[in-house]
């Protein structure tokens, strides 16, 4: 078979728990500053509270976020997982309290000021999702917060993950229909905007195919593909630059405040 017999690569399944996981998430922080914009927010939102007692942080990764707020409360409770993100965090946040369950299993030992669930539910079943914000739910302390967080769905990323996968991630949804089950929740959805700046094509597509891994890949597209996607929507003098704001979903408890 001569080269231009052979079939094109497509888009690689990354294992999480794999070393190109960890490259390609790397690569995705180094190019945004979706994470900063999301630290100032939570952070602001952490000094509003009445109580800082406790924090739960379900789905802590590696725990950069976890730590930031750990400052700012007495007690944190950190679920993760994945072993290998596991690992990360249990050196990152040593004094948190780590629970290797996943949202519908785990069992804190205690309510929390606030509940944190960051770019998570991307990994959970569409069917599931209220079920999981029930449980979030379920951990705050009166007068308490719930916050998720996940890409905005008209981001020039989710449009991209749309037109590939045709799979769309809507909080405001969410919310909707958990305050229409519980009307003394106050909820809120605000967007904090972000931006990828990728130097070069090559950079464009690893982050690109690192975003197309948020859901399952069944058929996954080519990255020749992928590639002239790119180049036909986010070209920019210098690089490459697409959108990636944050909606943040927020469910103050009923309580004291």
């Amino acid at each position: 078979m001569t080269d231009s017999d052979a079939e094109p690569s497509t888009v690689k399944i990354v294992d999480p728990m794999s070393a190109d996981y960890d490259a390609a998430f790397a690569a995705f922080l180094a190019h945004t500053d979706q994470k900063e914009r999301a630290h100032e927010k939570l952070v602001h939102i952490a000094a509003r509270l009445a109580r800082r007692r406790t924090l739960i942080d379900a789905g802590a990764g590696t725990g950069q976020t976890t730590a930031l707020l750990a400052r700012h409360f007495a007690h944190t409770i950190a679920i993760e997982p994945n072993e290998h993100l596991r690992r990360k965090l249990a050196r990152t946040c040593p004094d948190a309290t780590i629970l290797g369950e996943d949202i519908a299993t785990a069992l804190p030992d205690r309510l929390a000021d606030l509940v944190l669930s960051a770019h998570v539910f991307y990994y959970l079943p569409p069917a599931s999702w209220l079920t999981a914000l029930q449980r979030l739910a379920s951990w705050t302390a009166a007068g308490g917060s719930v916050v998720v967080i996940l890409q905005n769905p008209d981001t020039d990323c989710m449009r991209l993950l749309r037109h590939f996968t045709g799979r769309r991630f809507d909080l405001r949804a969410l919310g909707r229909t958990f305050a229409g089950a519980d009307h003394d929740w106050e909820m809120s959805v605000s967007t904090e905007p972000a931006v990828i700046d990728a130097p070069d094509l090559d950079t464009a597509v690893i982050i690109a195919q690192f975003l197309l891994n948020l859901v399952p890949l069944p058929d996954p597209p080519t990255v020749d593909d992928v590639a002239t996607y790119l180049r036909d929507r986010f070209r920019v003098p210098g690089g490459y630059r697409f959108s990636c704001d944050q909606d943040f979903l927020e469910l103050r408890s009923p309580g004291p405040s």
